[in-house]
């Protein structure tokens, strides 16, 4: 089995600071409850894909432990390295 996803995860203090880095300014992380996460994302993608966000988020708040673990990671167990954070926002143009 190949856990999907990062090994380390990157936490929400992680991109901020990649953020910061990237834009020469601070940027702090704020966390907010999934109720929170869909009203503030429903605009952008609509309020059906919003509310499925939110209960993954709120389903993954109950699961202590949902990190990946290091021995079945893609980048131990098929030599994949993800982009880090800086990298993907220099992809992406910031």
């Amino acid at each position: 089995m190949v856990s999907v996803g990062q090994y380390p995860a990157i936490t929400g203090p992680d991109l901020a600071k990649a953020f910061a880095a990237r834009l020469g300014r601070d940027v702090v992380f704020e966390p907010i409850a999934p109720e929170e996460m869909r009203t503030s994302i429903a605009p952008l993608i609509g309020e059906g894909a919003a509310a499925d966000v939110a209960g993954a988020y709120q389903a993954m708040s109950t699961m202590p432990g949902r990190s990946i673990a290091p021995e079945t990671s893609a980048q131990k167990l098929l030599g994949v390295a993800p982009r880090t954070t800086s990298q993907w926002l220099a992809d992406i143009g910031l």
